[in-house]
C-alpha cells in the first residue's frame, strides 16, 4: 500500500518523544511492505535547522519526502492569532502557500497515495484537501492536544512560556474534534485518551501504543553502566518539571540513606532551568546531553526512571524502559493510558517519599520473580504487526 505520512515535525533525529514514535511507525511501515510519501515541517534556518545528513536518512527508507519550511514574522504571527479559533496556530504554521503546495501537489499525485496516515493536528489541512480529492485519511492521536498543552503552560518555567503555551491551545480542541469526525479511522495512544474521546462521540476509535524501539531496529548490545537513570528530553514543561522534582525532592532522600548512589540524566536540547539544576548539583548526578543514541544508556541502568508529574497520551520512554530488564520506577502519570498488565510491570511510586523508598529498595535488590514476568508479558504486546492491523482497519473504512 502506498501511504502518505503527514508528521508536525523531522521525524529524524529521533531525540524526544514525538519524534521517535513518528519514525519508528514509519520504519514498521517500510518492513511491512508499505511505501511512505512523507511531508513534514522543518526550521527554515538558526540550530534547529535540519543537517543534510538527517534528509538522507529519511530518504533511504521512505519512497519521497517533503520539509515544508516554517516561517515566522510578525504579521504571520498577528494573521495566525487573528484566525486562530478557525485555525489553531501550529496548523496555521503547517499549511502550504501557493507556492508549496505548486510543488507537493504534483508530487503526491505521482505517488497516488492509497491512505494518508496524519500524525496529530497540525497537518489537518493538506489531509483535508488530500480527503477531497478522493484519498482516505487516518488521524493518529498522540494527545488530547488541547489539554496536554494547556498543561505544559501551567507548568512552564518562564511566563513568556506559559503566554505562549496558552495562545496555541485557541481553538485547538474544536479543530480535533473535527479532524477525528472527518477521518476514516482514528488511533489513539493511550486507553485513556481514547475513553475520553469516545465518551465525547467520537466513532471509529481504536487504541495503537507507540513502538519500542527494539521492535524496529535490533539492540546494540552496547551499554552504558549507571545506577539511577532518567532518560528524555529535558526543553518541555514536563519533563523539565519531572527533572526538578526528581532533583530536588527525590534525589536528597536517597542518597540519605544510599550515600555512594549515582544520579544520570540523559537527554537533549536542556532548557535554561535544567542546565542550572545540573550546574549546582553535586558530584553524584551527571549530565549526560545530547547522546547520539540513548539505548546504551537504558541498557546499562540498574534502576530507570520517569518522574513525569503531568501531560497526556502515553510516555515512549517508558515503552523503552520495559524493554529491559532494569527495575521501572514512575508516577501515576507515567503510566497513564496502559493497560493494567502492563502498569503491573513497573512500580508506580505515589509521592516523593514513596519514590525514595521504591528507588533505595531497588538499588538493594534486583527486580523480583513476579515482576520480571509482568514485564515478559508487557513486552508481547509492543510490536510491529499492531501498526500493520491499524493500517488494514484504516483502509477498510
Amino acid at each position: 500500500m502506498r501511504i502518505a505520512v503527514l508528521a508536525p515535525d523531522i521525524p529524524f533525529p529521533a531525540y524526544r518523544g514525538g519524534r521517535a514514535d513518528v519514525w519508528r511507525r514509519i520504519l514498521a511501515l517500510r518492513a511491512l511492505g508499505h511505501e511512505v510519501f512523507l511531508v513534514h515541517a522543518e526550521e527554515a534556518d538558526g540550530p534547529a535547522k535540519p543537517l543534510p545528513a538527517a534528509h538522507a536518512t529519511i530518504e533511504a527508507v521512505v519512497s519521497g519526502r517533503f520539509g515544508l519550511p516554517l516561517k515566522r514574522s510578525a504579521w504571520r504571527t498577528l494573521r495566525q492569532l487573528a484566525g486562530a479559533w478557525r485555525l489553531p496556530w501550529h496548523a496555521a504554521m503547517r499549511v502550504p502557500d501557493a507556492a508549496e503546495w505548486a510543488v507537493l501537489a504534483p508530487r503526491l499525485d505521482a505517488f497516488k497515495p492509497d491512505l494518508v496516515w496524519l500524525e496529530g493536528p497540525w497537518f489537518g489541512v493538506v489531509a483535508q484537501r488530500l480527503a477531497r480529492r478522493g484519498v482516505p485519511f487516518a488521524y493518529r492521536s498522540h494527545n488530547i492536544e488541547h489539554e496536554y498543552l494547556w498543561k505544559q503552560a501551567q507548568v512552564a518555567v518562564r511566563l513568556r512560556d506559559r503566554i505562549a503555551w496558552r495562545l496555541v491551545c485557541i481553538g485547538l480542541a474544536r479543530w480535533e474534534r473535527r479532524l477525528m469526525e472527518d477521518a476514516a479511522a482514528v488511533f489513539d495512544i493511550s486507553l485513556d485518551d481514547l475513553a475520553h474521546w469516545r465518551q465525547a462521540g467520537v466513532q471509529r476509535l481504536h487504541w495503537l501504543p507507540p513502538l519500542p524501539q527494539t521492535a524496529v531496529e535490533p539492540a546494540s548490545g552496547a551499554a552504558v553502566p549507571g545506577d539511577v537513570v532518567f532518560v528524555g528530553n529535558l526543553a518541555t514543561p514536563n519533563n523539565v518539571r519531572g527533572v526538578e522534582f526528581l532533583l530536588q525532592d527525590v534525589w536528597p532522600g536517597v542518597l540519605a540513606r544510599r550515600p555512594g548512589a549515582r544520579l544520570a540524566i540523559v537527554g537533549s536540547k536542556p532548557s535554561p532551568h535544567v542546565q542550572e539544576m545540573l550546574a549546582q548539583a553535586d558530584a553524584s548526578v551527571e549530565g549526560r546531553i545530547d547522546v547520539p543514541d540513548t539505548e546504551p544508556h537504558l541498557r546499562g541502568a540498574r534502576v530507570l526512571v520517569n518522574p513525569v508529574l503531568t501531560g497526556s497520551g502515553v510516555q515512549l520512554k517508558l515503552m523503552d524502559m520495559l524493554m529491559t530488564d532494569a527495575h521501572v520506577i514512575t508516577t501515576r502519570q507515567g503510566v497513564r493510558g496502559l493497560p493494567a498488565d502492563v502498569v503491573a510491570a513497573v512500580r508506580v511510586a505515589e509521592d516523593s517519599d514513596d519514590f525514595v523508598d521504591a528507588l533505595v529498595a531497588a538499588l538493594d535488590a534486583p527486580p523480583p520473580l513476579p515482576l520480571r514476568t509482568a514485564r515478559d508479558a508487557a513486552r508481547r504486546r509492543f510490536g510491529m504487526e499492531a501498526v500493520g492491523e491499524a493500517v488494514r482497519l484504516a483502509a477498510a473504512a
